[in-house]
């Protein structure tokens, strides 16, 4: 099998190389079509350095640059067809976005007056697939440019989407530990992550999702990020069930311009960063952008939970012609963090909860709790739980790489198409000793590594035909599955080492058509896909292996479709939308597959018959733009039926009629349900102060109870309420400050050792930016900043871990 795919990569590079030739022969120079112009101030003052985008609507075509000192930018070399030019001056507080349609030997000149508006940008891409104004998009959609997550001082992708309404970011401890992202009261595996429009996700986790990962994802060479919430399948495949997360590199482009960065502070923290972009050429023809970063902290939350970090991002661009371009994007990260022991129970702890109901969450005092971690005698006072404290000898190395190549080629005004491989290559290691404080540590030192791998090639072409964009594609996806587990017990003939591989593959087709009516105000977007999978045999080495005929099972397939509707009322600048679809998640490879391990047994869980996650979601909402779009509103209610899940369980699966003979394990089932009201505003009352706010219930239940032996449904780990307040004001020209809230109600959650119901407060976390700017020249600057974190000091745990307190860090950046 692996030969022949092989084979088809091979002749798929030489055919895209032909490809390349012939269009370099036949089509340079075919094009000269110019669009250029001036970027100015409300009171007239010249844009300098303000940073221009043009996106074609087809979906393909992005170049970007900067304005000269006196405000002027220039695109040359323009394939016809119509595009969306935004500016963005260096702070997002002045923006502009204009609708442009360029015809065959046209030059376009297009002055643009930069305006006060309440988003920081007005382009979305994810909803789509193509570029569109706020007001034109039919779903709920957020977007954060990079200049935004810059002014908060965020470090990682899951700090800045924090504030996003519908959004519940957690993360189990301090920096670098377990963290996750849930949409709308789903699962944490229910919501796509995506750079540049193209999957990333673990093959060897459990779900086969980018949950490993969020932790190490952090903000380094990211223009912007769109977060979409709904279903979203049809367009971007399995996981998109709650909403779909798309992180957008930048491209480059323009003069070299670049950034220099380093801070330190609290929990031992600090933290270095370099970047650089530009292009090269009279017309940008190559167009580059990268960045590397290093994370280093030496304490964390209890004083011994170190976190490192290295990351690089970049992209490189080449355009062999106007209509005909070539690029490529790496991300890669490399990152070690040691782990704590689980939250637990001790029978001194358990006489402190009440005979029924929910119990209050209180953790160990903190000097118990060391006690307790070296075996030391210990008070419970009115703990109710043990929170995770400190294993010394418990650690996860984890690595990822991944890598896209994308060739495009625009045939006419009206028609193109794109060809992309997507690698991605992901490693975690987890190393445990005798050294902790658990029931499942193990007596010798061991260590599993979980190694995934995802071939993606995609070809899309996009059509427009008057009113419609008419787009159709096929996706062809590989991923492989590898676990080693070994041990280091002194005696070699008891040592033990075992190992799973799997591969398992799929091809999907998919379909588009995005309809704008009336002159754009009235814009339809309907979508389907359909994706079937392949199993190849699985190898186990040191066990048996019971899936010898999996060549013989039928592999359910996964389908969905999609509709949504938008209608904007120009005169009063309200838009009322609505969007319906149906997601699915595919099985992983351990869901198919998957075993465990320990002391020389293995106990297989995996099940290769079953069916994908299915889902069915609405909703539906208005947009409102007052005073002059300085201020939005916006309101969504939200409903999503989860018809069937993947479970893991125990009890209801009968070995003697299994077909793989488990006495546990994945089986599908019902699955529960979602719903809720997300409401936000963002309000620019001047220049100098920006305003952004949202509020989100959610009931979220699920089909069966969630607690064992009596009737309660809630879905563990969701808030019913969540509020974000973000603003910034600006004294001076010079000097602002940012302050950001997030706030949730309290969630149940049950832990191993009691069936009983802990009730937790949610977090109440502000943090606390302030940065000065010392301008030097027309384009260089150095900016000097402090982040107060946890600002009023709360309490609070994450998953029965206990977070951060109060701390800060300073720096300074230079940037050119």
């Amino acid at each position: 099998m692996r030969t022949i795919l092989r084979f088809f990569f091979v002749r798929f590079l030489l055919v895209l190389a032909e490809l390349i030739f012939a269009c370099t022969v036949l089509i340079r120079g075919a094009f000269a079509e110019m669009v250029h112009g001036r970027v100015h101030f409300p009171e007239g003052q010249d844009g300098s350095n303000v940073a221009v985008t043009l996106r074609s609507r087809k979906g393909l075509s992005v170049v970007s640059t900067r304005t000269d000192t006196k405000g002027w930018y220039r695109f040359e070399n323009m394939t016809p067809g119509e595009y969306l030019l935004e500016a963005n001056d260096v702070s997002s507080t002045f923006g502009a976005s204009v609708l442009i349609l360029l015809r065959p030997d046209e030059n376009i000149t297009r002055n643009i007056e930069l305006k006060v508006r309440g988003m920081p940008t007005e382009i979305q891409v994810t909803a789509s697939g193509i570029p569109q104004i706020l007001s034109e998009v039919s779903k709920a959609a957020d977007v954060l440019d990079g200049n935004e997550i810059r002014r908060r001082a965020e470090h990682t992708i899951l700090e800045a989407i924090r504030n996003i309404p519908g959004v519940r970011v957690k993360q189990s401890g301090g920096p670098g530990s377990l963290a996750s992202i849930e949409t709308r009261g789903l699962r944490h595996y229910d919501t796509s992550l995506l750079i540049d429009g193209l999957r990333l996700r673990d093959a060897a986790g459990t779900q086969g999702s980018a949950t490993s990962f969020y932790e190490n994802l952090v903000v380094l060479d990211t223009e912007r990020i769109e977060f979409v919430r709904g279903s979203g399948s049809s367009m971007y495949g399995s996981h998109a069930m709650g909403g779909v997360i798309n992180l957008t590199s930048r491209t480059g482009g323009g003069p070299t311009h670049g950034e220099v960065s380093f801070e330190g502070g609290g929990l031992g923290s600090s933290r270095s960063l370099a970047r650089v972009g530009g292009g090269l050429g009279s017309l940008d023809q190559f167009m580059y952008s990268a960045g590397i970063s290093r994370i280093n902290v030496t304490k964390g939350v209890d004083g011994f939970d170190p976190y490192r970090n290295t990351s690089g991002h970049g992209s490189i661009g080449y355009k062999f012609s106007p209509s005909v371009s070539l690029s490529g994007r790496i991300w890669v990260a490399d990152a070690s963090v040691a782990l704590n022991e689980s939250p637990m129970f001790d029978q001194s702890i358990l006489e402190n909860h009440p005979l029924s109901g929910p119990v209050p969450a209180i953790g160990l005092a903190a000097d118990q709790l060391e006690n307790f971690s070296h075996e030391r005698p210990f008070e419970a006072r009115d703990a109710t739980f043990i929170q995770g404290f400190n294993d010394p000898d418990s650690y996860r190395l984890s690595s990822f790489l991944a890598g896209a190549l994308v060739f495009q080629h625009e045939l006419n005004p009206f028609s193109s198409y794109r060809v992309s491989y997507h690698g991605v290559d992901t490693k975690r290691s987890f190393r445990d000793g005798p050294g902790g404080r658990s029931l499942f540590d193990p007596e010798f030192g061991n260590d599993s590594l979980f190694n995934g791998h995802v071939d993606t090639v995609t070809a899309r072409t996009n059509n427009q035909f008057k009113d419609h964009m008419f787009s159709v594609g096929y996706e062809y996806e590989r991923e492989q599955y590898f676990n080693l587990n070994v041990d280091e017990n002194p005696d070699p003939i008891l040592q033990f080492e075992s190992s799973a591989f799997s591969e398992q593959s799929s091809h999907a087709v998919f379909v588009q058509d995005q309809i704008r009516l009336i002159d754009g105000q009235l814009q339809v977007g309907l979508s389907g896909r359909f994706q079937q999978f392949s199993l190849d045999r699985p190898v186990f080495s040191g066990n048996s292996n019971p899936y010898v005929d999996v060549d013989s099972v039928s592999v359910p397939a996964a389908s969905t479709a999609d509709g949504a509707i938008s209608y904007w009322f120009r005169s009063s600048n309200t838009k009322l939308r609505a969007h319906v679809g149906n997601s699915y998640r595919s099985p992983s490879s351990f869901e198919r597959f998957g075993a465990s391990f320990f002391g020389g047994w293995a106990s297989f869980w995996g099940d290769p018959s079953l069916k994908p996650d299915r889902s069915i979601a609405t909703d539906a909402g208005i947009d409102q733009w007052l005073l002059g779009s300085r201020l939005r509103l916006s309101g969504t209610y939200f409903y999503t039926s989860l018809q069937e899940v993947i479970v893991f369980d125990f009890g209801i699966i009968d070995p003697l009629n299994d077909p793989f003979m488990r006495f546990g394990g994945y089986r599908n089932t019902g699955g529960g349900m979602a719903r809720g009201a997300e409401l936000s505003a963002s309000l620019a009352l001047s220049e100098s102060f920006r305003l952004a706010t949202s509020y989100t219930y959610t009931d979220s239940v699920s089909h069966s109870s969630t607690v064992s032996g009596v009737d309660f449904f809630q879905r563990l780990g969701v808030s019913d309420h969540m509020f974000s307040l973000t603003t910034t004001q600006r004294f001076g020209k010079y000097f602002d400050v940012t302050f950001d809230l997030f706030v949730a109600s309290d969630y149940p959650l049950v832990f191993f050792g009691a069936n009983r119901r802990l009730m937790f407060d949610g977090p109440f976390k502000a943090d606390l930016v302030a940065a000065y700017r010392f301008p030097i020249g027309e384009s260089r600057e150095l900016r000097l900043f402090s982040k107060v974190e946890n600002l009023f000091n709360k309490k609070y745990f994450e998953n029965g871990f206990e977070s951060p307190g109060i701390w800060a860090i300073g720096g300074l950046s230079f940037s050119f």
